[in-house]
C-alpha cells in the first residue's frame, strides 16, 4: 500500500510539473507575440516620392524603306556603325539584273545603325513600315517616355530630377530631368476599359552610358518631398477615424496624434506621442464590421 501511495504521489507530482511547464511555455509564446506587435516611434528621414515605369527612346529615329518593290543590291553599313547625314546606307534595284543602274539611299541625319532587318539579294516591298531595311537612331540624347496617374501629375513639375533604373542593368542608376509634361490627360480608345486617368511625361537621361539602349524598360523615382529628424511611425501602428488619427499605447490608452508627411511605409507624427511611448499594431480584425 505504501509503495502504491508513493507511486501515486510521484505521478501527481510529475503531472503538476508537466502542467507548470506547459503553462510556462504558453506564457512565453504569448509574451513573444505581444512583444512583436509593440513598437515605438523613431526619429529619422522620411522621403516622399513618385515612382513610374517607362521606356527608353532615342532623340529621334527613322526606318529606311524601299521607294519601290525590289531587291537589296548592297548594304553599305553594319549594325553599330555611326553614319553622317548623306552617307549611303543601302541600294535597291527593281530586278536582279546587275547591269541596272541604281542609286543608294542615304542617311537622313547623323546617327547610329541600330537594326538591320534585310540581307543583300532579299526582296523588299515598297514603302512598307513592317518590311524595312534598317533603323537609324540619333543617340546623342536619350529620353524616358512614360505615363503617370493624375494624383502623381499634381506632385511633379518640369526640371525635377529623378533616378532611373533599367531592368536589364542591375546595380546601375542614371540621372534624369523632366523635360515635358502633358497638360491634358491621354485620350482613351473605345477598347480601353481602364478607369485610370494618365498624363504623358518625357524625361531626359542626363547621365547615361553605352549600356543603356532604346527600348529598355526602366523605373523612375522622383523625390517630391523630404524631411529629416522627424518623429515617425510605420502605418500599421496608426489608426484612422474619419479625418483623425490615433494610436493605442502598450497599456491600452487611446492617444490622438497629429500627422504630416507620409510615404508607402512611414507616417510623420507631429504631436501626441514621444519616442518613449510604446504603441501596438492596428488590430485589423477589430475594424471589420458585421
Amino acid at each position: 500500500m505504501k509503495r502504491s501511495r508513493k507511486n501515486k504521489i510521484r505521478l501527481l507530482s510529475a503531472a503538476i510539473i508537466l502542467l507548470a511547464a506547459t503553462a510556462a511555455t504558453i506564457f512565453t509564446f504569448r509574451g513573444n507575440n505581444a512583444a512583436t506587435s509593440a513598437g515605438a516611434p523613431v526619429r529619422g528621414e522620411l522621403i516622399q516620392k513618385v515612382t513610374f515605369n517607362g521606356t527608353v527612346v532615342p532623340n529621334r529615329k527613322t526606318i529606311i524603306t524601299a521607294p519601290y518593290h525590289g531587291y537589296i543590291r548592297k548594304i553599305f553599313v553594319k549594325t553599330g556603325d555611326k553614319v553622317k547625314q548623306g552617307d549611303p546606307v543601302v541600294s535597291i534595284s527593281q530586278s536582279l539584273d546587275k547591269s541596272e543602274t541604281v542609286y543608294p539611299l542615304r542617311a537622313p541625319f547623323a546617327g547610329t545603325v541600330v537594326q538591320i532587318e534585310k540581307s543583300e539579294g532579299e526582296f523588299i516591298k515598297e514603302r512598307d513600315p513592317q518590311d524595312y531595311v534598317m533603323r537609324i537612331d540619333d543617340l546623342g540624347k536619350l529620353y524616358v517616355n512614360a505615363s503617370v496617374p493624375e494624383l502623381d501629375r499634381t506632385r511633379i513639375a518640369k526640371s525635377m530630377q529623378g533616378v532611373i533604373k533599367a531592368a536589364g542593368i542591375p546595380g546601375r542608376t542614371y540621372k534624369g530631368e523632366i523635360r515635358d509634361l502633358s497638360m491634358a490627360a491621354k485620350e482613351k480608345d473605345k477598347w480601353n476599359r481602364s478607369q485610370q486617368v494618365e498624363f504623358s511625361i518625357t524625361m531626359e537621361i542626363t547621365e547615361k552610358d553605352d549600356e543603356l539602349k532604346p527600348g529598355m524598360s526602366v523605373t523612375v523615382d522622383i523625390v517630391t518631398n523630404k524631411k529629416s529628424g522627424i518623429l515617425m511611425l510605420r502605418h500599421e501602428y496608426v489608426y484612422k477615424d474619419g479625418e483623425k488619427y490615433f494610436v493605442i499605447t502598450g497599456d491600452g490608452i487611446k492617444k490622438p496624434v497629429e500627422t504630416g508627411l507620409f510615404n508607402e511605409e512611414m507616417i510623420e507624427i507631429k504631436s501626441g506621442i514621444t519616442e518613449k511611448d510604446q504603441v501596438v499594431q492596428v488590430d485589423f480584425s477589430s475594424l471589420i464590421k458585421d
